[in-house]
């Protein structure tokens, strides 16, 4: 789990940039993805999106559906995606709060 990864809980907005900075190395991505993003969606959204891909992918592992096979390409997706507007950040998040609940 993501969380596992992370020391402590994520509060704050330097909290959030900094596990996402951290974290993109584990989910495969490129510093130029990094830096793309940064320039797309801002670093707040990029760092947001490689904890997306995080937790997305160690679902999917844990699910054993295997679905996200390169999770660094996946986060160019969604960091495309997202900076032409058709990603919701927010939708997706709240989507992932609804499924830890059920």
């Amino acid at each position: 789990m993501v969380r596992d990864l992370v020391s402590g809980d994520i509060r704050e907005e330097h909290e959030i940039l900094d596990a996402g900075r951290g974290l993109r190395a584990s989910i495969g991505a490129h510093p130029s993805a990094w830096a793309e993003a940064c320039a797309a969606v801002g670093p707040y959204e990029a760092a947001i999106l490689v904890l997306i891909v995080a937790q997305l992918h160690d679902d999917d592992v844990r699910s054993s559906q295997n679905r996200i096979r390169n999770p660094g390409g996946y986060f160019r997706r969604l960091v495309r995606l997202a900076g032409e507007g058709r990603y919701q950040i927010g939708t997706e998040l709240l989507a992932m709060r609804r499924r830890r609940l059920t």
